[in-house]
């Protein structure tokens, strides 16, 4: 999702391009990330709950928080939708209604009351090689892959160190 900013920015590192992912832990060891994951772990099913902004958290700046287990880790599984630097605090609030307001994330209330988030994910590319793309409507994901990155230096710089696919039923 590539929402551009409404006034110039004071930070080189506001929303910098970044591959979609829901963060699963932070760990210096990543052999210790791989000891963790089960051997016949399947697809883990992402569902979101909620469009969130953050006072003061560059990586977690715009997010969706993602439904998960109870105590689970970290306890707030949320997928990253743009990475805003302090100095930019003011596009946080903006880049969540505009979200809103173009429609490209729709809320309701499902049954029982709980929050139902949905993403209307359009490929840019493709929108701006032929005109308007129907959007894909999205409430979650089966996340099959777990990526390994080392996350040093400015976002560009981050290295995806390993893709370890999970086992496919």
């Amino acid at each position: 999702m590539r929402l551009k900013p409404t006034t110039p920015l004071n930070s080189p590192s506001s929303f910098p391009a970044f591959h979609p992912h829901v963060t699963l832990a932070s760990c210096p060891d990543a052999a210790a990330l791989r000891a963790a994951i089960p051997p016949n772990q399947g697809p883990v099913p992402v569902h979101f709950k909620s469009l969130d902004g953050s006072e003061g958290r560059y990586f977690m700046a715009v997010y969706i928080t993602c439904l998960g287990e109870k105590g689970a880790i970290p306890p707030v599984a949320h997928m990253s939708l743009y990475y805003i630097d302090e100095a930019d605090r003011e596009e946080r609030a903006r880049a969540v209604e505009r979200l809103r307001s173009e429609l490209r994330l729709l809320e309701s209330r499902g049954p029982d009351g709980e929050n139902i988030v949905r993403l209307a994910c359009v490929d840019e590319l493709e929108e701006s090689e032929g005109g308007e793309k129907e959007p894909v409507i999205l409430d979650g994901f089966d996340g099959e892959e777990i990526w390994v990155v080392k996350c040093e230096g400015p976002v560009s710089e981050w290295e995806v160190m390993e893709k370890i696919p999970l086992v496919q039923s």
